[in-house]
């Protein structure tokens, strides 16, 4: 994803408290805090997209276009109005993405529910990545909330930011911030990263724990289109300035960027007449992230064709070619840089 640039700030200032529904005050970053829990499945002997890639997730991860995800609560289960927050902010991915979140049909059997969703906030909040949510057995939750709460009744802007992250998750979509060319943006402490989230996490995040969940990043050859990171995507981490050695304030995202929702419509378009309540166009789509010539042409084809699968193909298709043309560039550089030394 590509993003406009930040500048440099000076350490950010100590954090907002919040207050849960049991009285116990928590540093308001806690519930900036995620884990994906995903794992790499084969890209052995399959069809047209086994092995292709979409911007940080793999296609094999993601969602048939138009499906539908039965969405259910599970013990501990939250209130009513913790429920209805979830609710209302996460079927905001489906005016961006042909997609449905179902959260009626398995109501009375939500152990049935693709995405079970949990209210504990002893364990974070967290989610499974895209088909991943198939693996957990016994009607495990798929998605953990740690710090929604009852009051006030309306999603406060934290509270929404993360429910939109967890359902990025969710819909196959991976953290930005360990994008593997974070280092062109941000070179992170690493020991400051680590005190961090050993002193704020609950229970403390060990190094391993820390490394895994935001300091590592992604292998780039599982991966693709990550030319430029945008850290203006829900799917980024807040990040205070002390972190990073350029000292920049990543501000905390409350709402779908414009490459997230022109990522959604590419990655799940609507076909055959069907538009999105947002009035996102592929046209829109391909502006917004700079998709031009033939690979334009191919992915216009195959939309016309009705083929999702088509287009999501050539769009990695697109992303595949505009890695390595950065990582061409890269390289030219670089031996610009020894012949002058």
């Amino acid at each position: 994803m590509s993003t406009a640039g930040l500048n440099s700030t000076p350490a950010a200032a100590p954090a907002p408290e919040t207050t849960g529904d049991d009285g116990t005050t928590y540093p308001e970053w806690y519930s900036r805090v995620c884990v994906d829990l995903s794992r790499l499945p084969s890209a052995a002997g399959g069809n047209r997209l086994d092995g292709m890639r979409a911007v940080l997730t793999r296609a094999s991860w993601m969602w048939d276009n138009g499906q539908v995800l039965t969405c259910a609560f599970v013990k501990p289960a939250g209130s009513a109005v913790q429920q209805a927050k979830v609710i209302s902010v996460a079927k905001e991915w489906e005016r961006y993405a042909n997609i449905k979140l179902d959260f009626e049909s398995a109501a009375k059997k939500p152990l049935d529910a693709i995405i079970r969703i949990s209210f504990d906030p002893r364990l974070g909040s967290w989610s499974t990545v895209g088909k991943d949510a198939l693996h957990p057995q016994d009607g495990r939750a798929t998605m953990n909330f740690a710090f929604l709460f009852s009051e006030p009744t309306e999603a406060k802007p934290g509270e929404r930011m993360t429910i939109l992250h967890e359902f990025g998750h969710a819909i196959g979509y991976l953290h930005e911030h360990q994008s593997p060319r974070r280092g062109d943006k941000l070179k992170v402490k690493e020991e400051v990263a680590i005190d961090f989230f050993k002193r704020t996490q609950y229970p403390p995040w060990t190094e391993e724990e820390t490394r895994r969940n935001f300091l590592d990043l992604y292998n780039r050859y599982e991966i693709s289109n990550y030319s430029t990171v945008d850290l203006t995507s829900i799917m980024m981490y807040w990040m205070p300035a002390q972190f990073n050695e350029q000292e920049i304030q990543v501000l905390p995202n409350f709402e779908l960027s414009a490459l997230d929702k022109a990522f959604a419509f590419l990655n799940y378009p609507f076909l055959g007449g069907l538009t999105s309540d947002a009035s996102q166009t592929l046209d829109d789509a391909l502006n917004t992230i700079g998709v031009t010539g033939k690979f334009r042409e191919s992915i216009t084809a195959e939309f016309n064709e009705n083929d999702w699968r088509g287009v999501r193909a050539e769009f990695t298709r697109w992303a595949l070619n505009a890695k390595a043309e950065a990582s061409k560039k890269e390289a030219e550089a670089e031996i610009g840089v020894q012949n002058d030394s």
